[in-house]
Protein backbone atom coordinates (compact mmCIF):
# COMPACT_ATOMS: atom_id res chain seq x y z
CA UNK A 1 0.00 0.00 0.00
CA UNK A 2 1.44 3.52 -0.60
CA UNK A 3 1.99 5.61 1.92
CA UNK A 4 2.66 9.64 1.71
CA UNK A 5 5.09 9.09 4.33
CA UNK A 6 8.11 7.33 3.86
CA UNK A 7 10.76 6.48 7.01
CA UNK A 8 14.38 6.95 6.54
CA UNK A 9 16.52 5.03 9.27
CA UNK A 10 19.91 7.35 9.68
CA UNK A 11 23.19 5.86 11.10
CA UNK A 12 22.44 6.18 14.67
CA UNK A 13 18.99 4.56 14.04
CA UNK A 14 17.04 7.93 14.78
CA UNK A 15 14.01 7.89 12.36
CA UNK A 16 12.95 10.87 10.57
CA UNK A 17 10.04 11.60 8.29
CA UNK A 18 9.96 13.16 5.07
CA UNK A 19 7.30 13.85 3.10
CA UNK A 20 7.76 12.40 -0.34
CA UNK A 21 4.14 12.50 -2.17
CA UNK A 22 1.55 15.54 -1.09
CA UNK A 23 -1.47 16.45 -2.40
CA UNK A 24 -1.48 19.07 -4.65
CA UNK A 25 -2.98 22.78 -3.93
CA UNK A 26 -6.02 22.73 -6.01
CA UNK A 27 -8.17 25.82 -6.51
CA UNK A 28 -8.77 27.69 -3.20
CA UNK A 29 -10.93 30.71 -3.00
CA UNK A 30 -11.08 33.31 -0.68
CA UNK A 31 -14.01 35.68 -0.55
CA UNK A 32 -15.05 38.33 1.74
CA UNK A 33 -18.09 38.00 3.17
CA UNK A 34 -19.12 41.59 5.11
CA UNK A 35 -16.80 41.75 7.24
CA UNK A 36 -15.21 38.23 7.23
CA UNK A 37 -13.40 36.32 5.11
CA UNK A 38 -14.01 32.84 3.50
CA UNK A 39 -11.26 30.52 3.09
CA UNK A 40 -12.68 27.47 1.03
CA UNK A 41 -10.45 24.31 -0.09
CA UNK A 42 -11.73 21.46 -1.72
CA UNK A 43 -10.62 17.47 -1.61
CA UNK A 44 -12.10 14.24 -3.26
CA UNK A 45 -12.02 11.61 -1.10
CA UNK A 46 -11.51 7.82 -2.05
CA UNK A 47 -14.47 6.75 0.15
CA UNK A 48 -18.53 7.38 0.51
CA UNK A 49 -19.76 10.44 2.70
CA UNK A 50 -21.12 7.98 5.44
CA UNK A 51 -17.03 7.31 5.99
CA UNK A 52 -16.22 10.63 5.52
CA UNK A 53 -18.69 12.16 8.29
CA UNK A 54 -17.49 9.10 10.66
CA UNK A 55 -14.05 10.69 10.25
CA UNK A 56 -15.15 14.03 11.02
CA UNK A 57 -16.94 13.90 13.47
CA UNK A 58 -16.34 10.63 15.98
CA UNK A 59 -14.73 11.69 19.07
CA UNK A 60 -11.93 8.92 18.67
CA UNK A 61 -11.52 9.86 14.95
CA UNK A 62 -11.26 14.24 14.94
CA UNK A 63 -7.83 13.96 17.18
CA UNK A 64 -6.10 11.27 14.44
CA UNK A 65 -6.13 14.41 11.41
CA UNK A 66 -7.47 17.52 13.06
CA UNK A 67 -5.79 20.79 14.68
CA UNK A 68 -7.99 19.27 18.18
CA UNK A 69 -9.81 17.08 20.50
CA UNK A 70 -13.23 17.25 20.99
CA UNK A 71 -14.59 16.40 24.31
CA UNK A 72 -18.04 14.51 22.69
CA UNK A 73 -18.89 13.28 19.04
CA UNK A 74 -19.54 16.81 16.56
CA UNK A 75 -23.18 15.28 15.85
CA UNK A 76 -25.97 17.47 16.81
CA UNK A 77 -26.25 21.02 18.12
CA UNK A 78 -25.23 22.00 21.14
CA UNK A 79 -21.84 23.25 22.71
CA UNK A 80 -18.43 21.04 22.68
CA UNK A 81 -15.12 21.59 24.59
CA UNK A 82 -12.01 21.41 21.94
CA UNK A 83 -8.47 21.31 22.77
CA UNK A 84 -6.03 22.00 20.03
CA UNK A 85 -3.36 19.34 19.71
CA UNK A 86 0.75 19.77 19.84
CA UNK A 87 0.09 23.56 21.03
CA UNK A 88 1.04 23.50 24.70
CA UNK A 89 0.23 26.94 25.91
CA UNK A 90 -3.37 26.51 24.16
CA UNK A 91 -6.22 26.35 26.28
CA UNK A 92 -9.18 24.34 25.58
CA UNK A 93 -11.53 26.85 24.15
CA UNK A 94 -15.84 26.42 24.02
CA UNK A 95 -16.98 25.33 20.44
CA UNK A 96 -20.40 24.88 19.97
CA UNK A 97 -22.18 22.63 16.70
CA UNK A 98 -24.42 25.05 14.74
CA UNK A 99 -25.71 22.57 12.11
CA UNK A 100 -26.21 19.07 11.39
CA UNK A 101 -27.16 17.41 8.23
CA UNK A 102 -25.56 13.97 8.57
CA UNK A 103 -23.44 12.84 6.83
CA UNK A 104 -23.51 15.78 4.67
CA UNK A 105 -23.02 18.85 6.69
CA UNK A 106 -21.30 19.88 9.38
CA UNK A 107 -21.10 23.40 10.71
CA UNK A 108 -19.61 24.65 14.11
CA UNK A 109 -17.97 27.27 16.08
CA UNK A 110 -14.40 26.88 16.76
CA UNK A 111 -13.40 29.99 18.65
CA UNK A 112 -14.69 33.26 17.04
CA UNK A 113 -14.48 31.17 13.86
CA UNK A 114 -16.86 28.97 11.97
CA UNK A 115 -15.95 25.94 9.97
CA UNK A 116 -18.06 24.49 7.55
CA UNK A 117 -18.06 20.89 6.26
CA UNK A 118 -19.96 19.75 3.24
CA UNK A 119 -19.97 16.42 1.88
CA UNK A 120 -21.61 15.31 -1.62
CA UNK A 121 -21.11 11.90 -3.27
CA UNK A 122 -19.42 11.48 -6.40
CA UNK A 123 -20.49 7.81 -6.65
CA UNK A 124 -17.73 4.82 -7.19
CA UNK A 125 -17.28 5.29 -3.15
CA UNK A 126 -16.18 8.71 -3.70
CA UNK A 127 -16.66 11.74 -1.87
CA UNK A 128 -16.29 15.87 -2.39
CA UNK A 129 -15.04 17.76 0.50
CA UNK A 130 -15.63 21.06 1.11
CA UNK A 131 -14.46 23.30 3.61
CA UNK A 132 -15.37 26.51 4.14
CA UNK A 133 -13.41 28.54 7.31
CA UNK A 134 -14.92 31.71 8.12
CA UNK A 135 -12.48 34.47 9.94
CA UNK A 136 -11.75 37.71 10.67
CA UNK A 137 -8.49 38.60 9.36
CA UNK A 138 -7.49 38.14 5.64
CA UNK A 139 -3.88 38.04 6.41
CA UNK A 140 -4.18 34.86 8.63
CA UNK A 141 -5.62 32.69 5.44
CA UNK A 142 -2.17 31.02 3.98
CA UNK A 143 -1.70 29.71 7.81
CA UNK A 144 -5.17 28.58 8.03
CA UNK A 145 -4.81 26.93 4.25
CA UNK A 146 -1.52 25.42 4.94
CA UNK A 147 -2.99 23.76 8.03
CA UNK A 148 -5.93 23.03 6.44
CA UNK A 149 -4.01 20.75 4.21
CA UNK A 150 -2.33 18.96 6.18
CA UNK A 151 -5.27 18.22 8.06
CA UNK A 152 -6.97 16.54 5.29
CA UNK A 153 -4.13 15.18 4.09
CA UNK A 154 -3.90 13.29 7.31
CA UNK A 155 -8.03 12.69 6.95
CA UNK A 156 -7.24 11.24 4.16
CA UNK A 157 -4.85 8.92 5.16
CA UNK A 158 -7.19 7.84 8.31
CA UNK A 159 -9.71 7.28 6.36
CA UNK A 160 -7.31 4.85 4.32
CA UNK A 161 -6.32 2.74 7.74
CA UNK A 162 -3.28 4.69 7.47
CA UNK A 163 -1.39 5.37 10.65
CA UNK A 164 -0.93 9.04 10.33
CA UNK A 165 1.63 11.10 12.10
CA UNK A 166 0.69 14.17 14.00
CA UNK A 167 1.05 17.11 11.52
CA UNK A 168 -0.76 19.88 13.44
CA UNK A 169 0.68 22.48 15.87
CA UNK A 170 4.55 23.14 16.16
CA UNK A 171 4.67 19.67 14.18
CA UNK A 172 3.27 20.84 10.91
CA UNK A 173 6.50 22.38 10.34
CA UNK A 174 8.10 19.27 10.10
CA UNK A 175 5.71 17.92 7.13
CA UNK A 176 5.92 21.09 5.15
CA UNK A 177 3.61 23.91 6.13
CA UNK A 178 6.09 26.52 5.54
CA UNK A 179 6.02 25.92 2.17
CA UNK A 180 2.46 25.10 1.93
CA UNK A 181 1.95 28.62 4.06
CA UNK A 182 4.26 30.47 0.81
CA UNK A 183 2.46 28.05 -1.53
CA UNK A 184 -1.23 29.44 -0.64
CA UNK A 185 0.05 33.05 -0.30
CA UNK A 186 1.17 33.18 -3.81
CA UNK A 187 -2.31 31.53 -4.67
CA UNK A 188 -4.12 34.09 -2.68
CA UNK A 189 -2.34 36.93 -3.66
CA UNK A 190 -1.80 37.77 0.38
CA UNK A 191 1.70 39.83 0.29
CA UNK A 192 3.84 38.19 3.81
CA UNK A 193 6.95 39.54 3.63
Amino acid sequence: MLTPWRIFWTSRKKIRRKRNMRSPIENPKLMQEQEDWVLVLERVLNHPPEKVWDGLTRVDQVPKWGPFSADKDLVEVGAVRLKPINTPEAEEMEGYVLEVNAPYLLVFRWGEDILRWELAALGQGKTTLVLRHRFEDRKQAPSYAAGWHLCLDGLAGTLAGEQMPSMVGEEALKYGWQELYEAYAEKLGIHTK
